[in-house]
């Protein structure tokens, strides 16, 4: 009998953590004869009632496991830590706000069983507002236009992995991951499924506007070098003309001796256009080497407080 692992990284999410739990639990009583199951909760050290909850559920249900980490460390790394002690033939990320319909798991483990070794869900359509909804399908273009892989557009986390991409996934020592774009990038057998992201039935979202931004710049950066080539043929155009301009003057004051030609306000101009512009680049720059930065002093992936309903033998794929 396969065995399939299902990750759920969460923040404080009291009142959506046991309707996710029933939910999931409901569809593998329906597939019991063909698939055992595990749910793997990782808690970001939440402040309220997630975690004892979470406890509860595990109590009754040693299928129900949890990694409760020393404090927040994100979503993105519980998900790869997640994976990591996932022991399931095939391990689906599914998030614990209940806006992807978890129904869609069952689609996800046919494609699977079909030779399918990555199942992503695709947003066709989110219960976001107007322009949060705009933002993300600028990010999603924009990313995907900079980076040198093929990243599938409107995708978030809501997927299946097939064991060996999972074995693959783990390997990578990425301090701070784009998971999409890891899965993307490792290849194999993929096919993405069109589904209506709902609204969040209840609580509120952790993912604020700081939050998007960094998991967008670091996506750009992770996935291509497109902004510092930008950098270097803008500075050599901005270069290129700074000369010609040169020439311009000298040859009007060469003719036109007399001729009142405003340089000192050109001057600040041309100052104040080009400081900004460097300042910009340099923040580019930056963002890069910040990133070097984070790899190379390597701190603590993530630091797990406490493991419940765990055997380091048979259920810790390293």
């Amino acid at each position: 009998m396969k065995k399939i692992s299902v990750i759920t990284p969460c923040y404080n999410e009291e009142e959506t953590i046991r309707d996710v739990y029933e939910k999931i639990k409901e569809i593998f009583i329906a597939l019991k004869d063909t698939y055992e199951y595990e749910h793997i909760f990782m808690d970001n050290c939440s402040t309220d009632k997630t975690l004892p909850i979470l406890k509860e559920l595990a109590k009754d249900n040693k299928r129900v496991k949890i990694l409760s980490y020393s404090k927040n460390f994100g979503s993105v790394k519980s998900g790869i830590v997640g994976y990591t002690y996932a022991s399931g033939d095939a391990v689906v990320s599914f998030e614990a706000n209940f806006k992807d319909p978890p129904e869609l798991i069952n689609t996800f483990i046919n494609y699977w069983e079909k030779g399918f070794d990555v199942v992503y869900g695709i947003r066709k359509k989110t219960g976001d507002k107007f322009f949060m909804r705009s933002m993300r399908r600028f990010f999603y273009w924009f990313c995907n236009l900079l980076s040198r892989e093929n990243l599938p557009l409107n995708v978030g986390s809501f997927c299946l992995l097939d064991r060996k991409v999972v074995n693959e996934l783990i390997k990578l020592d990425d301090h701070k991951p784009y998971t999409r774009g890891i899965i993307a990038s490792i290849g194999f057998q993929q096919i993405g499924v069109e589904y209506v992201r709902g609204k969040r039935p209840k609580g509120k979202s952790k993912s604020d506007m700081a939050y998007l931004i960094d998991l967008a710049i670091n996506a750009i950066i992770s996935y291509s070098i497109k902004p510092i080539r930008f950098c270097t043929f803008i500075g050599m155009g901005l270069a290129g003309l700074s000369f010609l301009t040169a020439i311009v003057y000298f040859i009007l004051k060469l003719f036109f001796w007399h001729a009142q030609i405003p340089a000192v306000s050109a001057l600040i101009m041309a100052v104040l256009f080009f400081a900004g512009i460097q300042l910009f680049f340099l923040g580019i720059i930056g963002e890069y080497v910040g990133a070097i930065h984070s790899q190379v002093r390597k701190k603590p992936y993530v630091v797990i407080k406490e493991k419940i309903n765990f055997d380091d033998v048979n259920d810790h794929n390293e």
